[in-house]
């Protein structure tokens, strides 16, 4: 009896994952945070989406870390693209419940003198 209390507690406290939300770009997991970018300093999209058609899989950037995104399906379509991700963290992977573009402008990149 007190094995199944403590292995439904587990099960419980696994499934209670609480969502967050995530804003950055979609990128990918072999580029990163490395990824090329444009002028705009947003990450290249045919880059990116070369990298995925090679096997890598979509992810999230978010400072100076890429999470994977799953499903890949709901992220393909924000490929390079800023964006906020409503989900749960399970290790390095956000499972998007929501993924939404945002309305924030592209940092320019800083003119040299």
């Amino acid at each position: 009896m007190v094995a199944l209390v403590l292995h439904t507690g587990t099960v419980a406290a696994q499934s209670a994952k609480s969502q967050q939300t995530w804003q950055g770009f979609v990128t990918d997991t072999h580029c990163g945070t490395n990824c090329q970018v444009t002028k705009d300093m947003i990450p290249d999209k045919k880059c990116v989406q070369r990298c995925v058609r090679e096997g890598s899989k979509y992810g999230l950037w978010v400072g100076h870390h890429v999470y994977e995104l799953e499903p890949q399906s709901k992220a393909a379509q924000y490929a390079a693209r800023d964006v906020a991700v409503t989900g749960t963290l399970d290790g390095e992977t956000i499972h998007i419940d929501s993924i939404e573009p945002t309305k924030r402008a592209a940092t320019k990149k800083p003119k040299s003198n």
